[in-house]
């Protein structure tokens, strides 16, 4: 078939989708301007049915100073300014138990909060009543989801709380230690005074920490300082005791054992001492008295009898010894001298005798003390082994009661600074700003309004192009046509009617009209296709318009161009060409008519037109004359491009016989009106019958609609090829799609 070879020549193609924003949001524009006018109107019936809110607000610092009465430490340690802290602050404010007293204060000052209720109609709160409407209309359609239980509060002082803390807020600007308390309510006093309550109550709540801490901490010093005093007692006395027992009784912190073995050490020592003296003594009369030498003995002795008698011994020795010299060796006084001089060294010889008796005495005295005082000491020292044992135990028993006394004591101490604090409690914090009434209404806020409202007008274009892009039917065409393979030569833009048949938009290629028919008219001819055959699929597709439109572009590029109106059922070509003519083209039938008498030169260009009239003769039987199949040949022969406008299949099958006589056939497709089914049925006619279409024109195709050269070496698509001495040669076009 004819369609088989367009596809081996000339290929298939490609639909090549690139997304253009801008396009897109201007081809839908109206339904962005529906979608806005939706959000913004939804916007602002919300915002002017929206109760009204006053928010009051009460500033809260932490006092990072100390206050102190006494230079002691309080029970309750002040509050470290960190983050974390500050975060657990924010939460006790928010907390159920300070909500309680809260409510406590507020029934002692009179003020109801529940008659001045805050509706909750933010534009938040109705997206998610709106989306728990859908989500619980699903759940019940489905029959899957549970029903969630409701919580039920019997209690006014749980309401009350409920209430408080769903219009409270409490935040921090993460850099100070302040914080903010904030409430909102319907009435501008009623927020302000329960926003002071909750800073009342959390500086009330500081303060009854301190006091309940105190109360507790003195209540367990009071018991635990009884028990420590009677442990106390019972280790002193079971010290003492013990002391008593043992024997241990100390002078100026030394055990009579002690004094004792010291004093038996000292007395050893000095009788140690007196024995060595006594018998050095001995030892030294011994050796003088074995020497005889009296004088160094009396001497050493210091005896006045053995001085005496030595003194005397002398003076006897020296009266003998002149005696002896003068020669009186018969004298008796010599007899008496010597006798007595005998007589004084028998008496000192038993004066040195008792005297070394005497000193051995003391000898044996020195040793029979030393062996008494060892004893002695050897005792004393078993005293004091057994008195160092005892010693030990009293340790540990004084060690025991020191350590109950230094916990009695400081217990003692801490339980009197306790007793001395209570009393004195001050606040870690400080109310520096009080809420007042709020003179402007918090809420309904403009702004978040109209950002709702420009969300929503989004969502509803976003749907909206959504929406119309995916049921649009330019671009159902567009993907239809890429599924029959066969090529689009061309996209005529959208134009009005006047511009559309002025000669200077047509044959002016800086427009985009131009420059479309430039690009047919180009394309045929670098086919070497002269004769060209336009249908359509139904009527008012812009086939007729078309056609005149080629060949004036081809006029005003200086070629012979003639276009023959083939639809003699609905015949437009006159009037569409401002042309009133005297002859149509059934008159080639008349024999005496010359065949150039139904050629008519354009009103508005050189080119050439051959209109035709209805009910002259039968469609039928004319196209399949052999006179006007010698009329399109004498054309064929006489022009450089001959258009046939060919009937539209909606109405006959002429064009079948048309596309029969001319070397190829265009389809018009008309995005805006033609139906995606229709243009496939007349399609596969076409395709059915042997005169598939060669080519398809886009007309009134959109701004983002667009040909362009497909370069591509492996794509099979439509191929211009380059005529001898044509300089035009082209490559494949391919249809880009800006959504």
């Amino acid at each position: 078939m004819i369609v088989d070879d367009v596809r081996r020549s000339a290929g298939s193609v490609k639909l090549r989708q690139s997304w253009n924003p801008w396009l897109t949001l201007r081809r839908r524009r109206i339904t962005i301007a529906v979608a806005s006018a939706l959000g913004l109107s939804a916007a602002w019936f919300g915002y002017a049915n929206a109760p009204s809110s006053y928010v009051s607000q009460a500033v809260i610092v932490l006092d990072v100073r100390r206050v102190q009465a006494i230079p002691n430490e309080s029970v309750v340690s002040p509050l470290p300014q960190d983050s974390p802290v500050l975060r657990t602050q924010l939460d006790i404010i928010g907390s159920r138990t300070l909500a309680l007293n809260v409510v406590e204060r507020l029934k002692r000052e009179g003020i109801d909060v529940e008659e001045h209720r805050l509706v909750d109609w933010s534009p938040l709160t109705l997206i998610r009543s709106v989306v728990g409407f859908v989500a619980s209309g699903n759940a019940r359609s489905s029959g899957e989801a549970e029903q969630a239980p409701q919580p039920t509060t019997t209690n006014s002082d749980e309401r009350m709380i409920d209430l408080l803390l769903s219009n409270l807020r409490v935040s921090n600007d993460g850099r100070s230690y302040t914080i903010f308390i904030s409430y909102a309510s319907a009435k501008p006093e009623i927020s302000a005074s329960v926003a002071n309550a909750f800073a009342r109550s959390y500086l009330a709540h500081q303060i009854d920490i301190q006091k309940a801490a105190n109360r507790r901490v003195s209540d367990w010093l009071g018991e635990t300082l009884i028990g420590l005093r009677a442990q106390l007692e019972q280790s002193e006395q079971a010290l003492e005791h013990f002391r008593q027992g043992a024997g241990l009784i100390q002078t100026n912190g030394v055990s009579l054992q002690s004094m004792a073995v010291a004093a038996a050490n000292t007395e050893t020592a000095r009788v140690k001492g007196a024995l060595a003296t006594a018998e050095a003594r001995l030892e030294v009369v011994k050796r003088l008295a074995g020497e005889q030498d009296v004088p160094a003995l009396a001497e050493f002795l210091g005896s006045t009898a053995i001085q005496t008698l030595h003194t005397e011994h002398s003076r006897v020795e020296r009266e003998l010894d002149t005696l002896k010299k003068s020669g009186a060796i018969r004298s008796r006084q010599i007899d008496l001298l010597t006798a007595e001089k005998e007589a004084l060294g028998r008496q000192i010889g038993v004066e040195v005798d008792r005297l070394i008796q005497s000193l051995a005495n003391e000898a044996d005295i020195a040793r029979e003390n030393l062996a008494a005082l060892g004893q002695s000491l050897q005792a004393a020292q078993t005293e004091l082994s057994e008195a160092n044992n005892a010693e030990l135990t009293a340790a540990q028993l004084q060690r025991e009661a020191t350590a109950n006394r230094a916990i009695y004591e400081s217990y003692l101490v801490r339980y009197k600074q306790t007793i001395e604090q209570d009393g004195f409690e001050m606040p870690e914090a400080q109310l520096i700003s009080p809420a007042q009434p709020a003179a402007a209404r918090a809420s309904p806020r403009p702004s978040n309004w109209l950002l709702l409202g420009i969300g929503l007008a989004g969502c509803f274009a976003a749907f909206g192009i959504t929406w119309r892009e995916m049921t649009d039917r330019r671009l159902r065409i567009l993907r239809d046509l890429e599924a029959t393979g066969i090529p689009v030569i061309g996209a005529v833009p959208r134009l009005p009617a006047r511009r559309f048949g002025k000669v200077e938009t047509v044959a002016d290629q800086a427009t985009p009209l131009g420059l479309a028919l430039s690009g047919i008219r180009l394309s045929l001819r670098a086919r070497g296709k002269k004769v060209v055959a336009v249908t359509s699929a139904g009527s008012g597709r812009g086939k007729t318009s078309l056609a005149l439109g080629l060949v004036r572009s081809a006029a005003a590029a200086g070629l012979k161009a003639v276009v023959v109106e083939a639809d003699l059922r609905n015949p437009s070509l006159a009037s569409t060409a401002g042309l009133k003519p005297d002859e149509w083209l059934d008159g080639i039938l008349d024999s005496e008519l010359a065949s150039d008498a139904v050629i008519h030169r354009d009103p508005q260009s050189q080119a050439c037109i051959v209109p035709a009239r209805s009910r002259k003769v039968a469609p039928e039987l004319f196209l399949q004359s052999s006179a006007f199949g010698q009329f399109v040949a004498r054309l064929r022969e006489s022009f450089e491009l001959v258009v046939l406008d060919a009937p539209d299949l909606e109405r006959a099958n002429d064009a079948v016989v048309i596309a029969g006589l001319a070397d190829c056939s265009l389809f018009v497709v008309d995005c805006e009106r033609d139906r995606s089914e229709k243009v496939v049925d007349a399609l596969r006619r076409m395709t059915a019958i042997g005169s598939a279409p060669d080519g398809i024109i886009l007309n009134r195709a959109s701004k983002d609609v667009t040909l362009e050269p497909d370069f591509s070496p492996e794509t099979t698509s439509w191929s211009l090829k380059r005529q001898p001495g044509d300089p035009a040669s082209g490559q494949g076009s391919v249809i880009r799609i800006a959504r």
